[in-house]
Parts: structure tokens; sequence; C-alpha cells
């Protein structure tokens, strides 16, 4: 019995450090972070923090996720309604593209290669909108030419993930239709499109 109570209480003071973690403040930046809450809530609000951390620029996401799904299809109702901003979720961000980069002006860079060449892409295949409009199960298919980025001077900083000739396929009007994309690069886990034709 007594064994039983020992577990028990145990069991509590587990709880209680969870529960005293995920309900602490945040300490700020410029506190010291020995000074934590009582009975160790500190580690636990690190260990927290730890799993809340973007995974790394250069990890490989899973194939043809649900989420990259989702986004693909907003690139369709992109070319449908020609406008790029329903695909911004699908187009590789600007702050990733900072951030692993070599270039004197990687925002300018950013423009230049992904921004202006993917608006251009959207308007051009709106030309034939009809066979986007009402699109349905869309999936998507990686291409089989997948390979690491070597980093170089005016090129990635970091090796990651580019994969070319990407499908994407989709149905309208119970007819099956695909849509080849030309260049997706991986960053902090999810598949991002850089050159659509």
């Amino acid at each position: 019995m007594r064994g039983s109570a020992r577990r028990a209480q145990a069991v509590i003071s587990v709880v209680s450090l969870v529960w005293i973690g995920c309900r602490a403040p945040q300490a700020s930046a410029g506190s010291d972070a020995s000074a934590g809450g009582p009975d160790g809530a500190t580690e636990v609000r690190g260990a927290i923090a730890a799993d809340a951390a973007p995974p790394p620029d250069e990890l490989l996401p899973a194939n043809a996720d649900g989420d990259l799904a989702v986004r693909a299809h907003h690139l369709l109702d992109a070319i449908s309604h020609d406008d790029s901003q329903f695909a911004m979720d699908l187009m590789f961000p600007r702050d990733g593209w900072l951030s692993t980069r070599e270039s004197s002006d990687p925002g300018k860079e950013w423009e230049r290669r992904v921004a202006a060449p993917f608006r251009r892409a959207i308007h051009a295949l709106s030309r034939h909108h009809a066979e986007y409009d009402g699109a349905q199960s869309v999936s998507i298919e990686l291409g089989s030419a997948m390979s690491q980025a070597t980093p170089k001077r005016h090129g990635w900083k970091k090796p990651l993930w580019i994969v070319h000739e990407s499908r994407l396929t989709f149905q309208v009007d119970g007819r099956t239709r695909t849509l080849r994309i030309r260049e997706m690069v991986a960053w902090r886990g999810a598949w991002y499109v850089t050159r659509v034709r």
C-alpha cells in the first residue's frame, strides 16, 4: 500500500511540473534562465520551447504530404483567378531566400528569380483558366530528379533539397489533367516552388 501511495505521489508531482511549465510565463530575453519557476519548471519550459522550434532548413520533407496538396490546390486557384496572391504559400518565401542565399542583394534576387517569374507563369497559364476552374482531387507527385544543393558563392548557403519536374494531378469535370512544376526547393521541412515553368 505504501509503495502504491509513493507511485501515485510521483505521478502527481510529474503532472504538476508539466502543468506549471505550460502555465508559467516565458522568461524575457534579458532574464536569467536559472531563475526559473519552482520544482524545475524552467527545464520543462525549455523542453517545450525546443519542441516548438522550426525544423532545420535542409530537412527533406515527407513526399507529397497533405499540406503540400492543399498548397498545390492554391496554385490552381491562382491560375483560374489570374492572381498569384492565391498561391503565396506555395511560392518559396522571401525570408527563406534571404537566409539561404549567398548574394549581395538577396531580396532583389528573390524578386527577379522567384517572385516575378512565378507571377508571369500564373498569368500565362491563366489564359487557359477553364482547364483549372473547379479543380478537384488534387495530388502532387514529386519528380524523380531530386538532389541536394552544393553550398557555393553566389548560390545556396545551405545544402537544401531540390526536385525537378514534379506533377500536379487534378480533375475538372471528370477529366484528369496534369500540370508540371519545373522546380521545387525544400526549406524548413516543406516544399516550395521556385520555378513553375
